[in-house]
């Protein structure tokens, strides 16, 4: 992380690539097999003494406030705080357990274990085609906490472990199938439709990226059920009778309240992605893009922390925020300045990539060159971060499809899926940050299996994306 930057940079990359490089080597080093904390206050001194490099037209005097603005001021940590401050309320309120207990007492569940394992992961895709990833995950992490301290698991567990890796990969894939309130894939095609001058074709993203991810997503669940096999057989001596006898009476007026704020934010993060397609120039979905999916989000914690019963607030912050991970919120601030960086053209690193792949698109057949394209979005996605690594590689290709006569919303399909499927270090991704610093988690576990995801997603990729493509949208 020190010594990095005297290293004589390959043009296109600058010195202060040069320096993000480092940072980023460094950061997945100690992460990895250091500490989580102190790494990143410590990532964020020596990024700060070059920030100004990077960002030469910011208006921090000094470079560590810029490295402060680009960590702690992004507006993913915000909502990421707002994310968990809400999920103290559910749980709290009892919201979590109820659903907890329906779900592991339902018959379904009661079938197996490895049952069990597919319907908490089933129910994780469902909700995260339709909303944002971080939230999703961070929803869906909340309520298998609490199932496994109710089902006596011991943090270092394997079972745990690999469920939490398992709805992080979930969470990754079902955000690349379809644009529905997933905003990369959306400033992707943005992008596409600025180059091109044509509105992008929602409905055949979905009809090519559903299909390919449910195939990648199948090919996950036969790596953990058949290779990584966790023990579970934990689960014969779980006893359901007892559980059932546990679950929650009828719902008192704190937990209605938490439930029906909840659906309500829910409900505003939903909406704004339906009506980008089916009425972008509505006024509600002016008024809702301009709200961002922050503004409900903290109008509801200020209603919850305002409302009281029976004299006490419902949500109160100052017993909230000593429930937060602040693990998550540091090691995500971490993560956000890096991936910033990286996509800057002061550092040249997206003009290098630039660089390396023109070259290997020349004289290859559609077939190879939609396959070639994608796989080379996933490859690199899983080095850097996915919103630079789009930008990039739809910018760059789409004038080289337009060249060689194929459709070029095909190539903006293969990167809009591709770039998305990160699962290997913190900064590719936020929900690899997330589950990197998660408590009954392990980052090389993460690292490794996100390994094998890459290598499912290339494969599927390759050999699926050109033929599926070609019937959707044509050539």
């Amino acid at each position: 992380m020190i010594l990095f930057p005297l290293i004589p940079a390959p043009a296109p990359i600058t010195s202060a690539g040069m320096m993000v490089i480092g940072q980023l080597l460094g950061l997945i080093f100690l992460w990895s097999f250091v500490d989580m904390m102190w790494p990143t206050f410590l990532a964020i001194i020596l990024f700060g003494l070059r920030a100004k490099e990077i960002y030469p037209n910011s208006w921090q005097i000094n470079s560590i406030y810029e490295a402060g603005a680009q960590s702690f001021g992004n507006w993913i940590v915000v909502f990421a705080l707002g994310c968990l401050i809400l999920c103290v309320a559910l749980e709290e309120s009892g919201i979590i357990k109820r659903i907890v207990m329906k779900f592991i007492t339902s018959k379904s569940a009661r079938t197996n274990a490895w049952m069990f394992s597919f319907m908490i992961l089933a129910a994780t895709m469902v909700i995260s085609l339709f909303m944002d990833c971080v939230a999703a995950e961070f929803f869906m992490l909340g309520i298998v906490h609490e199932i496994f301290d109710m089902l006596g698991f011991k943090k270092g567990d394997k079972w745990p472990k690999y469920m939490v890796i398992a709805i992080t990969f979930t969470v990754i894939l079902a955000f690349a199938m379809t644009p529905i309130c997933h905003t990369s894939s959306i400033l992707f095609m943005g992008v596409y439709s600025g180059i091109t001058g044509q509105p992008a074709n929602i409905l055949g993203y979905m009809l090519i990226g559903i299909p390919i991810g449910l195939i990648i997503w199948i090919g996950m669940l036969l790596w953990f059920r058949f290779v990584v096999k966790p023990d579970i057989s934990h689960f014969d001596t779980v006893d359901f009778s007892l559980l059932e006898s546990k679950c929650p009476g009828k719902m008192e007026k704190k937990e209605k309240i938490v439930a029906v704020v909840s659906l309500i934010v829910l409900v505003f993060w939903l909406v704004p992605g339906f009506l980008s397609f089916l009425a972008p120039e509505s006024a509600a979905f002016l008024l809702l893009d301009r709200l961002t999916a922050t503004t409900p989000l903290f109008f509801a914690i200020v209603f919850l922390a305002i409302f009281r019963i029976d004299g006490e607030p419902i949500l109160d912050l100052k017993s909230a925020f000593k429930k937060v991970d602040w693990l998550s919120i540091v090691f995500l601030a971490g993560i956000l300045m890096i991936a910033g960086a990286m996509g800057e053209e002061t550092t040249g690193i997206g003009a290098f990539i630039a660089s390396v792949i023109v070259p290997l698109t020349a004289g290859k057949s559609a077939f190879i060159l939609v396959g070639l394209i994608a796989v080379l979005s996933c490859i690199i996605t899983n080095i850097a971060n996915n919103i630079p690594v789009g930008i990039i590689l739809v910018s760059v290709t789409v004038p080289i499809a337009l060249d060689a006569g194929i459709n070029p919303f095909l190539f903006v399909v293969a990167i809009c899926i591709g770039a998305n499927l990160a699962y290997t270090i913190p900064p590719a991704f936020v929900p690899i940050g997330i589950a990197y610093s998660d408590e009954w988690c392990e980052g090389k576990k993460v690292f490794l299996n996100g390994l094998v995801m890459t290598v499912i997603s290339c494969v599927v990729l390759a050999l699926l994306m050109y033929p599926l493509g070609n019937l959707v949208l044509g050539v």
